[in-house]
């Protein structure tokens, strides 16, 4: 069992005391996600810290935002097109509080639908994963993006296997599939 999921059994999820925290948290997951669409790796280091910890659900967990940058960088190469789709969102904001209330790390989890959409001879068709995200988030300093909140821990979790034609993937990806 992932810690994240332990410790939701432990802590209550957000309510409306501190609204923010979770809206911020929110939009930071689709904003990633729309980054990851539009494949501006660059940016990932808004939704990230620097020492991260990532496992994209195959290949091995990779460790600090450059690693995260490339391997999300093999996964989606420019010829490929992908629609990341977020869902129910759970957000658990973790103690110690400040004299304020405020939290400075949470947990979160994330549903997913994660389409490659085929191009060329494979236009119409799609490999489509059905999974979660397993996050650790933590405040930082910088609050210019996400009220401060950036993803310290991200576990992409499938349920199951993909369905589709597993062509439209990249060879490198359809290949750590297999």
């Amino acid at each position: 069992m992932h810690l994240s999921l332990l410790l939701s059994l432990f802590f209550v999820p957000l309510s409306l005391e501190s609204p923010s925290d979770d809206l911020y948290i929110k939009k930071l997951t689709a904003d990633e996600a729309q980054t990851l669409d539009a494949q501006n790796f660059p940016k990932l280091a808004d939704f990230f810290i620097k020492n991260a910890t990532y496992n994209a659900g195959i290949g091995p967990t990779v460790y600090g935002i450059d690693s995260i940058k490339a391997v999300l960088a093999t996964h989606l190469p420019p010829e490929v097109i992908t629609q990341n789709n977020i869902s129910t969102e759970s957000i658990t904001l973790l103690p110690p509080f400040d004299e304020q209330g405020a939290a400075s790390t949470a947990i979160g989890v994330v549903y997913t639908t994660a389409a490659y959409i085929g191009q060329g001879n494979l236009t119409g068709q799609a490999l489509i994963f059905f999974a979660k995200y397993e996050d650790k988030y933590v405040k930082t300093g910088d609050f210019a993006h996400h009220g401060g909140w950036k993803i310290s821990e991200r576990f992409f979790v499938p349920f199951g296997n993909p369905v589709g034609n597993p062509e439209v993937l990249p060879p490198q990806l359809r290949a750590m599939l297999s």
